[in-house]
């Protein structure tokens, strides 16, 4: 009698952004966004090559989004290797809260496995009157109001109509408002895994890729369907900017390869002050345990935020900030009040991409290879990395791809710590190639620059209890390419340079 294929899903599926194909924060869809690719890692759990591998979405609890309906055929699959699968969502009717997506994965010679997996779904409003975000969860609302950030850059790499492209906060404010009201010490975790400080890093994500961020908020157009970033602040720093311009040797159309940085920049410094042990809030419920049968209303923390240094994605930059914790009940107000001294802990020791300086078009596709170096000494391998690259032309142009460890197509070995990918040039007729219409249609000999990312994967597994899942926040940019700096150009570092011929 035919057995069930054996595969397994380890980790949650996570959101990835179509303009910067980079993994949102946490792996969160968000309504806001709308199109956003359905990313799931299926691992092989037999010691035997599984041939023929397919796999499709047979439903989503939610019926707000709208997926493909495809088949997506995956090929013969080595023992032990984890292999994605990305199916396009849109997300722009969803429902805030936890979805479940059923996925039926299918290899010749077994029957077919179903595999249920959570999805998590936020939205984000703003309140113009009061420039107030709302970050919608189902156990409640988190209200937030930035008093006062540092942006940059004010000129060169910057649009008129988008303001800074850089945010870092400095005076925050975020009030949690609980659904319901509870009793007790403290009540249910946000979707009963990250600490309450995930929605700030989607909110400093989000406020960084404005073009993506349309008239969906609750009072209706925001700025023509455009966050004009300083403008939704209280104020900005006047002393201080960060990038007074970007140095960089490449610049996609619509600067998308920035863009993404600097909302992973964003999101990375919200998160290191709170550390990705007990945050902010959870602290404070600690410090104020309210009396028997209170409930608590609301509970408010103002976070001021120092910055040693200018945080760069990739590297342990320190952060320091004074806070203080409000509790509101139905009787009663407690506070509490700490500093903390903190340090990134999403980097890397060291990566090293492998790619050839010179490609011939003709002659296939170009393959890239890239490792990455835990501080510990030891190599990321498999499932526990996003891993992207993007090509970007002289004339603007940037081609996308991921790079795998799973031992198949461009990839030698799967779990060997090498992460593979590759792209075949499109080749056509020069001067047909050099118009605006057909840029995407035919890439032009010349000098490509590449960028490889690294980003770490949430690797809770299902099942876990709230407080130890809560301990592990994935979708931090690990790699070092953007280095901010204070009151000086920041700069953009490419990868590698490669000659196409």
């Amino acid at each position: 009698m035919p057995t069930p294929v054996a595969v397994q899903i380890p980790y949650r599926p996570y959101a990835v952004c179509l303009p910067t194909n980079l993994m949102t924060p946490d792996g969160f869809f968000i309504v806001n966004m709308g199109l956003q690719f359905i990313e799931v890692q299926i691992t092989n759990a037999s010691n035997a090559l599984l041939k023929n591998v397919r796999v499709y979405i047979e439903g989503i609890s939610d019926p707000g989004v709208v997926y493909g309906s495809g088949v997506q055929t995956v090929g013969d699959v080595p023992a032990g290797a984890s292999f994605p699968v990305r199916f396009l969502g849109n997300f722009h009717d969803a429902t805030p809260g936890i979805a479940m997506i059923s996925l039926i994965i299918e290899a010749d010679g077994f029957t077919f496995r179903r595999v249920l997996k959570k999805l998590f779904i936020t939205r984000v409003d703003y309140h113009k009157p009061t420039r107030t975000y709302s970050v919608v969860m189902p156990q409640g609302t988190m209200r937030i109001v930035i008093h006062r950030a540092i942006v940059g850059p004010e000129s060169k790499r910057c649009k008129e109509d988008r303001g800074g492209f850089i945010a870092l906060i400095k005076d925050v404010s975020y009030e949690w408002v609980p659904t319901p009201p509870y009793e007790g010490v403290r009540g249910p975790f946000p979707y009963e895994d990250p600490w309450w400080k995930i929605a700030l890093a989607i909110l400093a994500a989000l406020l960084l890729l404005g073009a993506l961020l349309y008239d969906y908020f609750s009072d209706g157009d925001l700025d023509g369907g455009m966050v004009s970033v300083s403008g939704t602040f209280e104020e900005t720093d006047p002393s201080v900017s960060c990038c007074t311009s970007v140095d960089s040797s490449a610049t996609d159309t619509g600067d998308w390869v920035a863009r993404g940085l600097y909302a992973a920049v964003g999101a990375a410094a919200t998160a290191a002050i709170a550390s990705d042990g007990p945050d902010l809030h959870y602290r404070g419920q600690e410090a104020t345990p309210p009396g028997q049968k209170e409930k608590t209303l609301s509970e408010k923390v103002r976070l001021r935020i120092e910055y040693p240094e200018a945080p760069s994605l990739g590297r342990k930059f320190p952060i320091a900030g004074k806070w203080q914790y409000t509790r509101t009940t139905n009787t009663n107000v407690y506070t509490y009040e700490a500093a903390d001294e903190r340090e990134n802990l999403h980097w890397l020791d060291s990566y090293e991409v492998d790619a050839p300086a010179v490609h011939d078009r003709l002659s296939g596709p170009l393959v890239i290879r890239a490792r990455f170096k835990k501080p510990d000494g030891t190599y990321y391998t498999g499932a526990s990395l996003y891993v992207s690259a993007v090509l970007v032309s002289t004339y603007g142009v940037a081609r996308r791809f991921d790079l795998q460890d799973h031992g198949m197509a461009f990839d030698a070995k799967a779990n060997d710590g090498w992460y593979s990918g590759g792209y075949t040039f499109k080749p056509g007729n020069p001067d047909m190639a050099a118009t605006h219409a057909s840029a995407e249609r035919y890439d032009r000999p010349g000098y490509w620059y590449l960028f490889v990312f690294a980003q770490d994967v949430n690797t809770v597994l299902q099942g876990t209890s709230p407080f130890d899942a809560a301990h592990t926040i994935g979708g931090f940019v690990l790699t070092s390419q953007l280095e901010l700096s204070f009151e000086k150009p920041c700069q953009l570092r490419h990868d590698a340079v490669i000659q196409v011929v």
